[in-house]
């Protein structure tokens, strides 16, 4: 009986174990795929085919959630390309007929979708549950399920019939009206936006829903950051250190825009942090005690412009990037104007290569002149925050990290926006963007810190959304301090340091990374510093100024101790005497 037992608990164990082999395997695939980073594939039908502003602005907000993102035009996508795509947005920019392919295109596909705009209608049967009529103006968008709401300026968006099983996620109407529309709809695990474009006007609710859309919990707690902006070798120091006094008491990190080189538009001389040693030093101790250096270009101009006013990576005269020296007129070509498209390409190619050593070489400069005097930048701001695409694929080779609001089109440099929250968007390369949020003090516009503190409540409407100023330290310490009082009445702030970032600068003669709040520096002092002669100048005059305090001790000591030695002969003489 008892062998019977132990038999029959053997064959038990078997069974058991034969159990936990097949389940486990699944198991740990299934968590696999749960932990996977959400892979998105972008369809967009555009006038042209090619992306725009448009698209780039929705691979900002996606960024938040993944790195892994393809853009594909309707024109050339492919069943295949859907295969290992988790999530799948349809951005129709405009309606028109899609391929023939599109009818059976997502037959099979089993991830989320999320059409944006026109033609869902034509992309399967996945959006069923709704019927795309005509066009609506509407004035303000609100979350169903919340009291969230955003004033946005008069636009269309397309009127849609909504069946019964699906769920309105945000709703539109005309302020002065009673009727609501639908804006974001969920049905059948898929999702439908009813806007045909995409910016920060309107799109912060679009970017709280899709923390639905890819189920990601995010806390709601708004990171943020200050920046003390165009801080060059001509600025005068005592502002910026009392700025940099109250932060500290505050125990606020924050970040400094630095130029490194100032140049006198008129008569071209430039200045160094060598002519400002008081301002070096206030920079070094802010960089000790919490501040971040930001590298903001190397001049902050172009051609005549004055350093912190003009640009230094957009030719701003003839609206392209810059492809020739400032010297030289030039009108851009266009393919119709060569005989071959090769012809063309080469020429195009020519051009890029002009920018790469340009941006390149500036980026360079930068980095090692801080570095000469003990700065080492964390990040990087473009001057106004323009740059070209091929620009940000350039600067994604030395930093990891960018400050700002990013410039979107290269065909002008005025299409620029900025994400609601941090993101790292595919034309950014690898960089983490902290975005700008807030705006800035504009000298002589009235109530100028309360406008700033009215974008907070937009940007609010997303519950990780940044809250990011900036603040130019010549408009003196009590401007400042206007506004540090009303942001510190903001609740839930998670204040941003960059040194407790994973952050990299790598220079041609810098290396730069942070570990546990430490920077971590590795370059060749000697080849940095003698680079130009402003610095072992500087360093020079330091040393004979150490110098000279340590001769001025030793003699005052000397004196000292020689009246003391007068003094004690003079007593012993005494004493003698009597």
């Amino acid at each position: 009986m008892q062998v019977r037992t132990m038999g029959r608990q053997k064959i038990l164990i078997f069974i058991i174990c034969i159990t936990l082999c097949t389940i486990l395997p699944n198991v740990s695939v299934e968590a696999a795929k749960e932990a996977k980073e959400p892979e998105v594939l972008v369809i967009y039908t555009t006038m042209d085919g090619k992306m725009n502003e448009e698209q780039r602005y929705l691979d900002l907000l996606i960024g938040h959630f993944t790195s892994n993102i393809r853009f594909i035009s309707s024109d050339d996508v492919e069943k295949s390309d859907l295969s290992s795509a988790t999530h799948l947005f349809y951005f129709g920019q405009y309606s028109t007929q899609l391929p023939v392919k599109f009818n059976t295109l997502f037959d099979e596909y089993e991830g989320t979708i999320v059409a944006i705009g026109y033609n869902s209608e034509k992309i399967g049967n996945q959006f069923s549950f709704i019927d795309p009529k005509h066009e609506v103006t509407i004035d303000q968008i609100s979350m169903k399920s919340s009291d969230k709401l955003l004033d946005i300026t008069k636009m269309y968006i397309v009127e849609i019939k909504v069946y019964e099983g699906s769920e309105i996620l945000i709703n539109g109407r005309m302020k002065e009206g009673d009727v609501h529309y639908p804006v974001m709809v969920k049905g059948n695990g898929n999702y439908y936006y009813a806007f045909d474009t995409v910016d920060s006007s309107q799109a912060t609710l679009f970017a709280e829903a899709l923390h639905d859309v890819f189920k990601i919990e995010h806390e709601e707690i708004s990171p943020g950051y200050i920046r003390l902006e165009d801080v060059h070798p001509l600025v005068n120091p005592k502002p910026l250190q009392e700025i940099a006094s109250m932060l500290k008491e505050k125990d606020i990190p924050y970040m400094v825009a630095v130029i490194p080189i100032y140049t006198n538009q008129i008569t071209g001389k430039r200045s160094t942090f060598a002519d400002s040693p008081e301002l070096l030093k206030v920079l070094k101790q802010i960089q000790k005690d919490g501040g971040s250096i930001v590298l903001h270009g190397y001049t902050h101009q172009f051609r005549a412009s004055e350093t912190g006013e003009g640009f230094e990576f957009w030719d701003v005269e003839n609206n392209s990037p810059i492809y020739f020296p400032e010297n030289q007129e030039y009108t851009l070509k266009e393919e119709k104007d060569f005989s071959s498209k090769e012809d063309y390409l080469n020429y195009i190619n020519n051009l890029k290569a002009y920018e790469r050593e340009y941006i390149e070489t500036k980026i360079n400069q930068g980095i090692d002149e801080l570095a000469k005097y003990g700065l080492y930048p964390l990040a990087f701001e473009a001057p106004h925050y323009t740059m070209s695409q091929y620009g940000y694929e350039i600067l994604s080779e030395y930093f990891s990290t960018y400050v700002g609001q990013v410039q979107l089109s290269d065909k002008d440099w005025e299409i620029m926006d900025t994400s609601p929250y941090i993101t790292s968007p595919t034309f950014l390369h690898g960089m983490k963007l902290l975005p700008e949020t807030m705006g800035y003090i504009k000298p002589g516009v009235e109530q100028a810190v309360q406008k700033m503190m009215d974008n907070t409540g937009r940007i609010r409407l997303s519950r990780d959304g940044i809250l990011a100023a900036f603040y130019h330290p010549y408009l003196g310490a009590e401007g400042f301090k206007e506004l540090l009082d009303e942001l510190d009445k903001l609740p839930n702030v998670s204040w941003i340091d960059l040194k407790e970032m994973d952050v990299w600068v790598k220079g041609k003669n810098v290396s730069i990374h942070t570990v546990n709040g430490e920077i971590i520096k590795d370059f060749n002092r000697l080849k940095i510093v003698s680079s130009s002669m402003e610095a072992p100048l500087y360093y020079l005059s330091q040393f004979v100024r150490f110098a000279a305090w340590i001769m001025v001790v030793i003699g005052g000591a000397a004196v000292c101790m020689f009246i003391v030695f007068t003094f004690r002969l003079i007593m012993r003489n005494k004493q003698i005497e009597g």
